[in-house]
């Protein structure tokens, strides 16, 4: 009966038509579910806090990919507008419905943020921006009240487990030598692969309800292709970049922001804008060469590996030749 009403399109189309105004403001929302958007909320993370936390939290935040791609496979539950036509499609979305992405992402990345900086007004923005992420997607007509729960649930066990493990590995990795930390490195980030392939494998000869295809298409115009692995692939690569760039960034003596505010906003405004701007170059190039169309998985995975090396390892240490750090940096600083 719970079940029921939390899938139930009525709802989701009622909350739509509440107030008309509310709803296109509220789809306008939508970009806090992109990569440029995490892209820089990685970059303040970095730049203003320390490359460490920035690489925990990319690290985290590919892992928790993985993950939502897992369940969403081994569920594989419609979107609300695939299922009726009186719900609005905001923007099309090829992949199954629960749990939400968004809000999964959201809880993972505010909560580690919040958890993180601990102060007051850090941790209501993250709440804000959680609530925000999550509920932008119920306006939308993208996701049932269901997908935002088991996203909720499902992201705040993966970020406890994280919490948990952190400490222990980073005592751990330093003992070990550096071929040995890279070739970990490269195992952790076939971690949202190892988690979504069974899943995809447990759909076997599964067929997309005909409903579902062409209730999609009239609404967005697109074909959906939710029975393959949309997304795992640039999450490893977000893994192996970060982990990677902070490894490199380490063996050249790492970096800590410097600690006059004004010139470590200048820091955080610059370095931000060099990695949006490097991802949306090569994101360009990559499709004028045509190697998006080509691979388009294959080009996510090279385009998030070198954009997070990118960020995590060659930024920080440009600004450190530059002259933005503090004198001594300090990597073996824990939370």
């Amino acid at each position: 009966m719970v079940v029921d009403l939390l899938m139930d399109p009525g709802i989701i189309a009622a909350v739509q038509n509440f107030s008309p105004g509310l709803t296109i403001g509220m789809t306008k929302g939508e970009i806090l579910d992109t990569m440029p958007w995490y892209l820089l909320v990685f970059s303040l993370i970095t730049f203003g806090l320390h490359p460490r936390f920035g690489m925990r939290l990319a690290t985290l935040f590919g892992i928790n990919v993985g993950l939502n791609e897992a369940v969403k496979l081994a569920f594989h539950l419609p979107r609300p507008y695939w299922v009726s036509d009186v719900v609005s499609a905001a923007s099309a979305h090829s992949s199954f419905g629960f749990p939400s992405g968004a809000a999964q992402y959201g809880i993972v990345v505010y909560g580690y943020i919040a958890v993180t900086i601990r102060r007051f007004w850090v941790v209501l923005l993250c709440i804000i921006l959680l609530l925000l992420t999550s509920f932008v997607r119920i306006f939308s007509g993208i996701h049932f009240f269901l997908d935002m729960i088991g996203g909720w649930i499902i992201g705040l066990l993966l970020l406890s487990a994280f919490l948990l493990l952190v400490p222990k590995v980073e005592e751990y990795a330093p003992r070990l030598s550096r071929p040995v930390r890279i070739a970990l490195i490269f195992l952790v980030s076939t971690i949202p692969l190892i988690l979504a392939i069974p899943g995809l494998l447990s759909l076997d000869d599964w067929q997309i309800p005909t409903l579902w295809l062409e209730l999609a298409k009239m609404q967005t115009g697109k074909v959906i292709h939710p029975d393959m692995i949309q997304f795992s692939c640039g999450a490893a690569g977000i893994i192996l970049g970060s982990l990677l760039g902070y490894e490199f960034l380490s063996s050249q003596g790492g970096w800590n922001p410097p600690e006059e505010r004004k010139i470590r906003i200048l820091v955080v405004i610059v370095g931000t804008i060099a990695v949006l701007l490097f991802n949306a170059l090569l994101q360009t190039g990559f499709k004028g060469i045509g190697f998006t169309s080509v691979s388009p998985l294959l080009e996510t995975f090279l385009r998030m590996t070198v954009v997070l090396f990118w960020l995590i390892g060659c930024v920080p240490l440009l600004a450190k030749k530059a002259g933005y750090s503090e004198s001594e940096p300090d990597t073996d600083k824990t939370i």
